[in-house]
């Protein structure tokens, strides 16, 4: 069970919106009896409807916070040690991996959960993240042509830090769809412009005349040029050496933000595996956003979804 959405980057077109597990419009006289009676959400959109807390995907958000707070990110430095402690509260890194000494760059690249609580705790104001989240369209109507659900982020300045902490690393009381974690990366980027997803490419009447023609459209500028060129460099470095490596071999560059969001009784230990990200050929670019549901547990990574459509989109249809 999952989502995948794939959109051109610099128009917005959607290319791809697959939900699973779905059903069939063809047959659904024949097949309404067990339709309606399925509980797995064959009718749920996850791409536009679906909320999941984002996992290490959100770190984007928090990232530029921390850019917008301090103007670089030069000079930060950060010794992992695998835990970070606060007020009763322990953050972990996967597996209690030790990261050791970190610049930023390092910090995205490993997804070190105990840099990012360390951010919301000591460097980053907690209004200045609510603020960032909300540029990128948290708690709001993103406007689409088909129904979508409001991404929840609840955090704020009288928020508790044992709470800060798990919302820094994407956990917590916030969650996202697959479609705002595909505009968000779409933002990175495309020089801060989010633009508007585009279901609907024109209207025809039944002799085939035009009647709407569907532009592109920039839904907002979520941050400067300069601002997602330096986010930009981060997701790179994701790919090229941190957690998405298994892209890093491509025949078209890539960039993006794995993510590993748990669910439920967190003694059961499951959680969701993601991916949202952009290739940057400088032609033909297309931003993927990828969730499997349950796949973290499982080991069925979102980013090993996003390695065949990218090969599919670059390799097979030979651009």
């Amino acid at each position: 069970q999952g989502a995948v959405v794939v959109m051109e980057r610099s128009t917005g077109k959607i290319l791809a919106d697959v939900s699973n597990p779905g059903f069939d419009p063809n047959t659904v006289q024949q097949d309404w009896d067990w339709l309606v009676e399925d509980e797995t959400g064959v009718f749920l959109n996850r791409v536009t409807q679906g909320l999941y807390p984002p996992g290490s995907t959100f770190k984007i958000v928090t990232a530029l916070a921390y850019l917008r707070q301090y103007g670089t990110f030069d000079g930060y430095s950060f010794n992992c040690e695998g835990t970070y402690e606060h007020a009763g509260f322990t953050i972990h890194c996967y597996d209690n991996h030790i990261h050791g000494q970190e610049d930023f760059e390092d910090a995205m690249a490993n997804s070190c959960n105990c840099a990012f609580a360390d951010m919301i705790i000591n460097r980053i104001d907690k209004k200045i993240l609510r603020e960032t989240a909300e540029d990128f369209g948290f708690n709001e109507d993103l406007d689409l042509e088909i129904p979508a659900a409001v991404c929840d982020f609840s955090l704020d300045s009288n928020s508790p830090d044992q709470l800060a902490m798990q919302t820094a690393i994407g956990q917590g009381n916030t969650l996202a769809s697959p479609m705002l974690m595909c505009m968000i990366a779409d933002a990175v980027g495309n020089g801060g412009k989010m633009m508007k997803p585009r279901f609907v490419e024109r209207v025809e009447s039944a002799n085939g005349t035009t009647v709407r023609l569907d532009t592109n459209k920039v839904w907002k500028q979520v941050m400067t040029e300069q601002e997602a060129s330096a986010i930009r460099q981060l997701l790179f470095g994701v790919v090229r050496y941190g957690t998405a490596v298994d892209l890093n071999d491509l025949s078209c560059d890539v960039a993006g933000k794995t993510g590993t969001a748990e669910f439920g009784d967190i003694s059961e230990g499951r959680a969701h595996s993601w991916f949202t990200g952009f290739s940057n050929t400088g032609s033909n670019d297309i931003v993927v956003c990828v969730i499997v549901e349950d796949g973290a547990t499982y080991y069925a990574p979102a980013t090993q979804v996003a390695r065949y459509i990218f090969q599919t989109y670059f390799n097979d249809w030979g651009w």
